[in-house]
């Protein structure tokens, strides 16, 4: 049965409240049992008008929460449909579903003034600002939210290597989960889109939302209207838009910080208490949401409820937050990492464990960190050399090949220092089962570990070579 249904509180369980409170007058009205005693039977009638009014109370409760489900699940239903539209390419949707959030630049409701007070004009088409996708698994504790470089390169179907925001501006929603879907290895399910309207009203409806700039200056970038001072400040609606707009004060991965830092300060102050017990600011802030933005006609309301449960108020014990692991290449382009789709592929499999790459602040490691020596294990004549041939080609850092004291076979192992159990795990995630973990005694600040090859070691090339 679809979720869009929605069973309205049966008839019978308001008459059966009804006969409940009959049943407490009439009760109430009754003397004491004849040739009983009086105290006690007027001690018992007391007891049972105490467990009937408690009884009436708990279904009093029930009804009301019925009631208050029943018409929050209609509004629900109502913001989801609102602006709902067809998006061509999307995956059929199952238990564990990936969103695509966008934030697009369009201007489109903001009146002159608000254009203003932004600090640009009005101009035509759209493109997107922001880019995330949001895995959601239900046994998984956490949601995983992965930021995309708006600058990362690609390959557009259709159109040849472009930044991947462009793949919007060239054919819409349509194109851009495409191009998601076919350069990250991972299907989109859902789609989902808020314009710089929204973003702005929003921030002003919840009384304005705190902001740090962490980076020990000024912060001036005159095409965005960002100016900050260092610090954390109070902020209203067109200073948050400048504050996660700037492009021209840091790098592409700078941005994408200060946007995590605005998502949690909204879910946060939404999630607060003076505005969770607000319910006209509540409806209020939803139907600026509702009339700001567009997702796709197969969401369905309790998908929407499962997304924004999920979420939270975007904290560590709700959220995983993630950056595509990329780096700038020259002064256009943003480059996929060669662990880039190591993470992919783990949220494409629903893993429990996610590697260790694409933590927010530059937090985890990565493959070109990683110094091995490649031993091997096989006695087959040449196995080291061509394993660490195909590892380098991931970025590895090979600082010795050679034979193994003790051949090893078929089995293969990597044998790692205490201070490089991340990196074990991101080499694990690459190697996968064939390879089995050995806690190393090695000196404590040693920083490489030792890869030993068996006979049955395989590698295949990363992606695109």
């Amino acid at each position: 049965m679809s979720d869009r249904k929605t069973t309205a509180v049966p008839a019978g369980r308001w008459e059966n409240l009804e006969a409940l409170g009959r049943a407490v007058q009439s009760g109430g009205s009754r003397g004491a049992p004849p040739g009983g005693d009086g105290n006690r039977s007027d001690r018992g009638a007391r007891g049972r008008r105490g467990r009937r009014i408690a009884a009436i109370a708990l279904a009093g409760l029930l009804v009301v929460a019925l009631v208050g489900l029943f018409l929050g699940w209609r509004f629900v239903s109502q913001i989801v449909s609102r602006n709902a539209q067809p998006v061509e390419n999307l995956a059929p949707a199952g238990e564990v579903n990936n969103f695509l959030l966008v934030g697009s630049d369009t201007r489109e409701g903001l009146s002159p003034e608000e254009l203003r007070r932004v600090g640009t004009q009005e101009v035509n088409g759209q493109r997107t600002d922001t880019i995330i996708l949001v895995h959601v698994s239900p046994r998984n504790k956490k949601a995983v939210m992965v930021s995309i470089p708006r600058d990362l390169k690609v390959d557009i179907p259709g159109h040849g290597v472009n930044k991947i925001n462009a793949a919007y501006a060239f054919g819409g929603p349509a194109l851009l989960v495409k191009t998601v879907e076919q350069n990250l290895g991972i299907p989109v399910n859902h789609y989902a889109e808020v314009d710089f309207a929204g973003f702005l009203k929003v921030v002003d409806a919840v009384g304005g939302v705190r902001l740090c700039n962490q980076t020990g200056h000024r912060l001036d970038d005159s095409f965005a209207n960002l100016h900050m001072a260092p610090g954390c400040h109070d902020v209203n609606g067109v200073q948050a838009l400048a504050f996660v707009r700037a492009r021209h004060i840091d790098s592409d991965f700078g941005r994408i910080g200060r946007q995590q830092q605005f998502l949690r300060a909204v879910m946060s102050k939404v999630s607060s208490a003076g505005n969770l017990i607000n319910l006209p600011k509540l409806v209020g802030i939803a139907n600026i949401v509702a009339d700001h933005m567009k997702t796709d006609d197969t969401l369905k309301t309790g998908q929407a409820i499962s997304l924004a449960r999920r979420l939270g108020r975007l904290d560590s014990d709700t959220v995983d937050m993630r950056v595509y692991p990329s780096a700038p290449s020259g002064p256009t382009f943003v480059e996929p990492l060669p662990e880039a789709p190591l993470l992919m592929k783990a949220l494409a499999d629903d893993s429990g464990q996610l590697p260790p790459v694409g933590l927010p602040s530059g937090r985890g490691v990565s493959l070109s960190s990683l110094r091995l020596a490649v031993l091997n294990g096989s006695g087959a004549s040449g196995a080291a050399a061509q394993a660490a041939e195909r590892l380098r080609a991931y970025g590895l850092q090979i600082v010795q090949t050679g034979n193994a004291d003790t051949p090893t076979g078929g089995e293969s192992t990597l044998a790692y220092p205490a201070l490089q159990a991340q990196q074990a795990k991101l080499l694990a995630a690459l190697l996968g089962d064939q390879v089995r973990l050995v806690p190393s005694d090695a000196a404590g600040s040693s920083r490489t570990m030792t890869l030993t090859v068996g006979s049955s070691f395989h590698l295949a090339a990363p992606p695109g070579g």
